[in-house]
């Protein structure tokens, strides 16, 4: 007992509290736990009672937030206190939850929900683009077809819609926790002048979605048929425009404060550039324009000593690239690149003291033949060889060379490369040979050979051996070997190293006799040239008809055709993207139009020297 006594005094050997040593009047729980864990339950009644007395003065000495935890330790472990209190609390959760508007704002402590706003007209009822839509702190702009998406906190929010010209609107709205009950329509009042505008594709005129158009102080977007409604100031009878979307040539317009839509239907053009060969100044210059022919440039200004008959431009199937063979200087023409990704920049492909003849593009290589007659004597080897140019690396690779022997002009024999095409990702080629001198060809062959544009995968497809010579008008001995592209992947052939003439067809990489053609239809029929499409899935061509052209657009093979003008004056030149078709006209005129057909839009006009590259459709410009 003394032990108690000391403890329940302060250091100056007073009393804590004045109620010790006497016992609480109200009944504390937590100081009642306090003492049962001090009092021992040994000894008799009187002892047991002042232990009790004196306890509890120790125990209501404790700071409050002691005493606390004591009753709170003695509150949880009566198991019929602790779930009276549990049942009353879920009891008052969910009354509140019951109600819609508490329940809301719990959630939207912790849940974002998706909300759509349109704003409307108050008057006519019509979407309102370019509104600008705010829920608790969150915005966005309203698309073409007046509407908007955000992703608020649940709960009671306050929606505000506003925009140039209109009044705002402003309404108090619940975020539920259901997407489906969160839309809602904010209604503004127009304080100008609602005129409608149409924008379409310059080339398809069709109506185009999303461009936004800016006019004044205002903005507005377009819907999914090309209309959008712009306020203008009730005072202006006109307003000055620009149109603008991804993919378009910004446009600079002006919008008439009229009912009548035709006047304010404006047309924009894709973005891109065609290039092409044009003497409008005097000399042979390259020139680029926007797809409808705006905004022309010369890209290079030719210098004067370029051959009109010797000089072409071939452009790789994505625009990219552009193969110019052109006499700048000199007695002989060279081949250039001109880089349309790296502002136009132009580079040397090759050059020297030879003849070059482009083949044209595969894939991203360009192919051509390099004939070196004037330095390298028949009876000498390599005197024509086969290249190709990488002009993302500036490779330039050879890809093979001609064999010869002899000793002289009167005892020779040489090969040539008669007959180069792009099919697949190949470079097939035809192997002749031609001889001067008594058994000059003994032991030779003719060859079709194919390769990949890089070297890789170099074969001989088929070799074809004479039985006897044919001797041209010249008195030198053959063998020849003469291909012809009759669609986009397949070759026929004429081999004339026999006494008759025997044809073969080139399919799939393999070779074999046929008998669909004969000499006659061999050298006399016309084969449209297919032109393939930059993603290699469709082919465009022309095949005349009664004077004129009809065209068609086809699947990669030239199956599945479909006509896109019948009897034209047109013929075909390349393609645009897969959207659109390239044709000329009087082979001065260029024109654009849809894959899908329709009027043609010209684009302008163009130079185009006496040089065809028939049978190639790897690229454009060469028809």
């Amino acid at each position: 007992m003394a032990e108690i006594e000391e403890s329940s005094k302060s250091p100056n050997n007073e009393p804590k509290n004045e109620a010790v040593p006497g016992v609480p009047e109200e009944s504390d729980p937590g100081v009642d736990k306090a003492v049962d864990d001090i009092v021992r339950s040994e000894g008799d009644d009187e002892l047991k009672a002042q232990d009790e007395a004196a306890a509890k003065a120790i125990v209501m000495k404790l700071s409050p937030w002691e005493r606390f935890k004591n009753a709170q330790r003695n509150w949880w472990g009566n198991p019929r206190k602790k779930w009276s209190t549990i049942a009353i609390l879920i009891i008052i959760v969910a009354g509140l939850a019951a109600i819609p508007f508490i329940r809301y704002n719990i959630a939207g402590l912790f849940v974002h929900e998706k909300v759509t706003v349109e704003a409307i007209d108050s008057k006519t009822g019509k979407p309102v683009s370019g509104a600008e839509i705010e829920i608790g702190g969150l915005r966005a702009e309203t698309d073409g077809e007046g509407l908007a998406v955000l992703y608020p906190h649940a709960g009671s929010k306050h929606l505000l819609a506003s925009k140039n010209y209109y009044s705002g609107s402003t309404q108090t709205i619940l975020v539920t926790l259901s997407p489906n009950k969160n839309v809602f329509k904010a209604r503004l009042v127009a304080l100008g002048r609602l005129v409608s505008v149409k924008v379409v594709n310059t080339i398809t005129n069709a109506p185009l979605e999303n461009a936004e158009i800016v006019a004044g102080t205002t903005t507005a977007k377009t819907n999914s048929n090309g209309l959008a409604d712009v306020i203008l100031p009730s005072s202006a009878s006109t307003q000055s425009a620009s149109i603008d979307l991804s993919g378009y040539n910004t446009a600079q317009t002006t919008i008439t404060a009229s009912g009548d839509l035709s006047k304010n239907t404006f047309a924009i053009t894709p973005t891109g550039k065609l290039y092409f060969l044009s003497n409008l100044s005097g000399t042979i210059d390259v020139v680029k324009t926007n797809l409808d022919g705006t905004d022309r440039q010369t890209v290079l200004a030719g210098t004067g000593d370029e051959d009109p008959n010797d000089t072409s431009l071939l452009a790789s199937r994505d625009w990219k690239y552009l193969a110019l063979l052109s006499r700048r200087s000199g007695s002989t023409a060279s081949l250039y690149l001109i880089d349309t990704t790296n502002g136009d920049k132009l580079t040397t492909i090759d050059e020297g003291n030879a003849t070059f003849s482009p083949v044209g593009w595969s894939g991203d290589r360009f192919i051509y033949l390099v004939d070196r007659s004037n330095t390298v004597s028949d009876w000498q080897s390599d005197q024509v060889a086969l290249k190709s140019f990488n002009p993302s690396t500036g490779q330039l690779l050879s890809l093979d060379q001609t064999q010869a022997s002899g000793t002289s002009e009167t005892n020779y024999a040489k090969q040539d490369f008669s007959d180069v095409y792009l099919i697949g990702n190949q470079v097939v080629y035809t192997k002749s040979w031609e001889g001067n001198g008594l058994d000059a060809l003994n032991g030779k062959q003719a060859e079709l050979d194919s390769i990949g544009p890089d070297g890789s995968d170099s074969r001989v497809v088929k070799t074809f051996t004479p039985s006897s010579y044919a001797t041209n008008s010249f008195g030198y001995t053959q063998i020849s070997l003469t291909a012809r592209l009759y669609e986009p992947d397949e070759l026929y052939m004429d081999f004339s190293g026999n006494d008759t003439d025997s044809f073969y067809e080139y399919v799939d990489g393999n070779v074999n006799p046929t008998t669909d053609v004969t000499s006659d239809s061999f050298y006399a029929s016309t084969y449209p040239t297919y032109l393939l499409s930059p993603s290699g899935n469709s082919t465009f061509w022309a095949e005349p008809r009664d004077g004129q052209n009809t065209l068609f657009v086809g699947d990669q093979n030239g199956d599945n055709q479909k006509q896109v003008a019948n009897l034209s004056p047109y013929s075909a030149y390349g393609w645009y993207t897969d959207s659109y078709l390239l044709l000329s006209q009087n082979s001065s005129e260029l024109y654009i139009m849809p894959a899908t057909g329709g009027t043609p839009l010209k684009i302008t006009d163009y130079y185009k020297p006496p040089i065809n590259y028939n049978d190639y459709g790897g690229g454009y410009g060469g028809l």
